[in-house]
């Protein structure tokens, strides 16, 4: 197998996509293992895909955004991209008339480890690089459907935390990119029994919504934190400020407890009142601010 020095100058070249595509399976096999040798020619056999595997894995890397990273941070998505579907052969199901590929990109990642660690990739490499593969089709249920949401994307960013590998804020970035680039090279319709299903221009601003609703996702648990606390602080506050009306039921006072709760508050001198009315506020308008300054943060890395 050929050194970690010589895969990234092979796949750094600008004509990598025609030199690979020009070598020889045997020669794939010979340089890079069994395991990349069998994507080559690999039929796919799944509407969504209009190339065979190795073909596919190219054009991912081809669509890569190459100017929008620093070049150490392309040149691991470019690698990452190299391996995304490695695994699917392992994992290929035929079903209906078509192959699929459940948690292919879990066995993606466990296929791409001990190849990447025959290269020469460090652990700290290799952690970075799995991350991308492994998480690659991460948003895809919720790429699908119309109602997507900040929460939803959140929920998608904390499920990617593990012990092994947290992702940053620029490797969250980065693997809406891989996502996208992934779509591109699919098909651009995807027709079932005669019916369009999608089409790739739809799933490319499917993925450009859910990339937009990063900064917001990435603080969401934080702010939703604050607006509890907020809340909290309101209904206390509330019931220091708004006198209760007597309720009943059946002749009954169901209320009692509330309308005695007023009557000992209204009872303490007004200055007492006063003052723990005024902490409360400031508590409120303090977590507003919090608030304020996240909200901030993230407009102005928008600019």
């Amino acid at each position: 197998m050929i050194s970690k020095k010589e895969f990234e100058e092979m796949i750094g070249r600008s004509d990598f996509k025609k030199v690979l595509q020009n070598s020889s399976k045997e020669s794939i096999r010979k340089y890079l293992g069994d395991e990349v040798a069998n994507m080559v020619g690999y039929d796919q056999n799944n509407p969504n895909h209009h190339l065979d595997l190795f073909n596919h894995t190219l054009e991912v890397m081809d669509s890569l955004p190459k100017d929008k990273y620093l070049p150490e941070d392309y040149k691991t998505l470019k690698v990452a991209a190299f391996f995304h579907d490695i695994g699917k052969p392992h994992v290929a199901k035929e079903k209906n008339g078509k192959t699929t590929y459940i948690n292919h990109a879990t066995e993606s990642r466990e296929v791409a480890l001990p190849i990447l660690q025959e290269l020469g990739y460090s652990e700290e490499e290799i952690q970075r690089i799995g991350f991308f593969i492994k998480h690659h089709d991460d948003f895809l249920n919720i790429s699908s459907i119309d109602d997507k949401t900040v929460e939803k994307v959140s929920k998608v960013i904390e499920r990617m935390k593990t012990e092994d590998y947290e992702p940053s804020e620029k490797d969250q970035t980065m693997l809406l990119d891989l996502c996208k680039a992934d779509v591109t090279a699919q098909s651009e319709i995807v027709e079932e029994n005669g019916e369009v299903k999608d089409t790739r221009a739809n799933r490319v601003a499917r993925y450009n919504s859910i990339q937009s609703m990063l900064p917001e996702a990435r603080v969401y648990k934080q702010v939703k934190g604050i607006d509890d606390k907020k809340a909290k602080l309101q209904k206390r506050l509330s019931g220091y400020t708004d006198e209760p009306k007597k309720k009943e039921k059946k002749g009954r006072v169901v209320n009692q407890k509330q309308l005695d709760n007023w009557k000992e508050w209204m009872s303490k001198p007004e200055e007492e009142r006063k003052a723990i009315i005024d902490e409360i506020k400031a508590q409120i308008a303090s977590l507003q601010a919090q608030k304020d300054k996240i909200l901030e943060s993230i407009s102005k890395n928008r600019e």
